[in-house]
């Protein structure tokens, strides 16, 4: 479905050009921008119209300059995509950017806000400000969709680690499904304290690997006993916490003498 949206020229900010990524990540919307002068009266033709037109209805106008409630364009689109509570994390930035667009608390000067603003061209009325626009736009996706990756991922993570089982009858060592950068969310010293290693098969590279939970989540500090150096084993990192083995057999003689 082919959307067109209007917005303001000249000076563009992290509101719209949020908005617009919003739009860009979430919908199924074919989007196509113009910029129009701010005195423009008549957007019969357009589609969306964001942080111009002096009206606010939620549906096509999206000006927040008519909108008492602390919000930006950017806030105002994604409570219109509807998708607050899924994503908080994202909800969170869109919140930085409202609190900055509205007043109540700038940006500094290496925030999101801030970053978005310095894609300004020196020269608001070039066409190399138009292009500025865009990449700043694929800038906004590229940060939100990652973070939307992220969130996704972590989910799926909670599914992983439920589903993953004893290694070799250990109950101290839990082998992953498959493998997830999250698992440590779910498997630490302070949610699963009676996992002391985690183990999974590292089909890309043909080996197998293991790694010490820490005692909470973020934290260096080992929940277990270090891995000790072993010439078996392919790697063994010298703070102990992470060793690679050639193959199956090989990680459980290891972690037979390494985790009783």
């Amino acid at each position: 479905m082919k959307k067109l949206i209007a917005t303001h020229n000249k000076i563009f900010h992290a509101d719209e050009i949020t908005a617009i990524a919003l739009l860009k990540i979430f919908t199924d919307y074919e989007i196509e921008v113009h910029r129009v002068n701010h005195n423009t009266a008549d957007f019969t033709k357009y589609d969306m119209v964001i942080d111009i037109s002096k009206k606010f209805d939620g549906v096509k106008y999206f000006d927040h300059h008519q909108y008492k409630g602390g919000k930006s364009s950017a806030g105002l689109i994604w409570d219109y995509i509807g998708l607050n509570k899924k994503y908080q994390k994202i909800s969170k930035l869109m919140h930085t950017v409202d609190m900055n667009d509205t007043g109540i608390q700038k940006s500094k000067s290496f925030e999101f806000s801030s970053l978005v603003k310095y894609y300004n061209h020196s020269n608001i009325t070039s066409q190399e400000q138009d292009i500025q626009f865009n990449k700043a736009v694929e800038f906004v996706v590229t940060i939100i969709e990652s973070m939307k990756k992220s969130q996704e991922d972590f989910e799926e993570a909670r599914e992983i680690v439920s589903n993953s089982f004893y290694f070799d009858g250990n109950q101290g060592i839990i082998e992953l499904d498959r493998f997830t950068t999250h698992w440590a969310s779910y498997i630490n010293g302070i949610k699963r304290p009676e996992i002391k290693a985690v183990v999974w098969e590292d089909t890309d590279e043909g080996n197998w690997k293991v790694r010490i939970p820490s005692k909470k989540q973020g934290s260096f500090e080992l929940h277990g006993k270090a891995l000790e150096q072993d010439d078996s084993m392919e790697f063994v990192h010298s703070s102990g916490h992470f060793a690679v083995a050639k193959d199956e057999i090989s990680m459980k003689s290891f972690l037979f003498k390494q985790i009783k």
